[in-house]
């Protein structure tokens, strides 16, 4: 279920946060937990950890990979899940209807179900925060530097000096 480097494409012709991956050294990860109240607050306006708590699966969040092919925009019946002309996949509140097609359709499991408005939630990188300061939030408040937003060069690059990451969105192990 999860990548390879070889199996994860980088599209050269995009802006360089596109190519960008968010990536967890799991050996500075402290589980502080700031990186998933970030996430909570920038999407909802409210500190709230049980959201978070409700989306994990194992040790750490599974966050979407931002697929080159997603097939989860092909699911949803009502085109809610868009590639935004920048490359990154996001969710149109306006139209989804809560139906999970597209979260069935994940085949990483990275789309999850708001229980209270009955849609889906899926990581769209801080998207606001992406443009506005060149970061994510969860990796802006991550105090131990367990998360990064680096290219995929960058993240060869860590793994010959033997960090143990997982890349996400997307959670790739490499």
């Amino acid at each position: 279920m999860n990548e390879t480097i070889d199996e994860i494409k980088v599209d050269k012709d995009v802006k360089s946060y596109e190519k960008k991956r968010i990536v967890l050294d799991i050996d500075r990860c402290i589980g502080c937990r700031s990186c998933e109240s970030a996430c909570f607050y920038s999407h909802t306006g409210q500190q709230n950890l049980s959201h978070a708590e409700a989306s994990q699966i194992a040790a750490f969040p599974y966050n979407c990979r931002q697929c080159e092919e997603p097939v989860c925009l092909d699911a949803c019946p009502r085109d809610a899940i868009e590639r935004r002309e920048d490359g990154v996949i996001v969710r149109n509140k306006f139209l989804c209807i809560g139906c999970l097609s597209c979260a069935y359709a994940c085949p990483f499991g990275a789309i999850n179900e708001n229980l209270v408005r009955r849609v889906v939630s899926k990581c769209d990188l801080c998207i606001s925060e992406l443009e506005e300061n060149g970061v994510p939030n969860c990796v802006a408040t991550c105090t131990s530097g367990a998360l990064q937003f680096v290219t995929m060069d960058e993240v060869i690059e860590m793994k010959k000096w033997g960090a143990r990451i997982i890349a996400k969105p997307g959670m790739h192990r490499i």
